[in-house]
């Protein structure tokens, strides 16, 4: 399976010191955190940002909307009514007909949980449609959520869209492996003292995930006076070491490590140290001036390397991932070459 296009939509970045001094991001936090900047989208829909991270994919891959056989999509927060369907929106905006299509709720794992899915939906595909899209956009503007102050981790909202097309056949990037698992010990961090119904948005209740986890961390040190954070990184770990022992190699044989963007410590503790590898082998500090754009902070990542020729053929990425359930992904890529549409830049 390879990766035979990418895009990415994204907004302009708010610079964190506004944010300090418009009194929404606390300072303390600001000066530890190294934050630059988070990218803020105004009204722009979540899907119509999917779909414009999408026509840039299909652009770039060479079967376009036209090999388009099944589009998956993939989101965190809220996309628009309740009860609809983005994905058929998505494939209507872009003119993809006679195709299947669904949503991914994953979380922060979507766009990764859907490469996982694509390997098995490949060998299911027509002659004539065999590509896959993936496609996964968030805007996090809205009186439910302090996206200042949004997550733990270091973890702080934004808005972004991205795109990838995934070809049985031919691409830029081939998928070497791919690993997810579930640590169902930690699906309270996500939930906290919530109740399960009626749901947090729909009863008006604002969505405190800080507060959340810090409800669940109290309530494990309370009963094993172990550290959650521990267990997260050995989830982390676990999965990040297993997918690069299904492809065959070591850390030392990764030229950059995509994961999310949060704070430098959790970027260690879950990816970095298992690897053996420094954080400048990361795009933590690169993440620094996008916030943590749910499930496209790897691909953001992945298509500013290839823009900036800092990828080059035969290289080994690793992108990893994750999100509540405690759910961990890692994805394994070798570039075949770069892509024709990196010689623009």
């Amino acid at each position: 399976m390879f990766l035979a296009g990418l895009g990415c939509w994204l907004p302009a970045p708010y610079p964190a010191a506004e944010a300090v001094a418009a009194g929404l991001y606390d300072a303390t936090v600001f000066a530890e955190s190294k934050l630059r900047g988070v990218l803020v989208a105004g009204p722009e829909s979540p899907p119509d940002m999917a779909v414009r991270a999408a026509r840039t994919a299909l652009s770039r891959s060479p079967g376009g909307a036209a090999a388009i056989g099944t589009v998956l999509h993939g989101s965190t927060f809220y996309q628009g009514p309740e009860m609809w369907s983005p994905s058929a929106y998505i494939m209507r905006e872009l003119g993809i007909t006679g195709a299947s299509g669904t949503e991914i709720r994953n979380g922060c794992n979507s766009m990764l949980t859907g490469v996982e899915l694509a390997a098995g939906l490949l060998s299911c595909r027509p002659d004539g449609r065999p590509d896959i899209l993936l496609t996964t956009a968030d805007n996090f503007n809205s009186p439910l959520l302090n996206r200042w102050d949004s997550g733990p981790m270091g973890v702080i909202a934004a808005d972004a869209a991205s795109s990838v097309v995934l070809s049985p056949t031919a691409g830029f990037a081939r998928v070497e492996a791919v690993v997810s698992r579930v640590y169902p010990e930690f699906e309270a961090m996500a939930r906290g003292d919530e109740p399960l119904f009626p749901p947090t948005g729909s009863a008006g209740r604002r969505i405190d995930t800080v507060a959340r986890a810090e409800q669940f961390n109290e309530r494990v040190r309370e009963a094993s006076g172990t550290s959650v954070a521990d267990g997260i990184a050995k989830a982390c770990s676990e999965t990040v070491l297993a997918a690069l022992g299904e492809a065959g190699l070591q850390g030392s044989d990764l030229r950059w490590v995509l994961v999310p963007n949060g704070d430098e410590a959790t970027t260690r503790a879950c990816a970095m140290d298992p690897l053996g590898l420094d954080v400048s082998r990361s795009q933590w500090e690169f993440g620094c001036g996008i916030g943590h754009a749910s499930s496209s902070d790897q691909f953001i990542a992945l298509d500013h390397l290839l823009r900036t020729g800092q990828l080059d053929e035969g290289d080994h990425v690793l992108l990893f991932g994750g999100a509540p359930g405690w759910s961990t992904v890692s994805v394994v890529l070798t570039i075949c070459a770069p892509p024709t549409w990196t010689e623009d830049r």
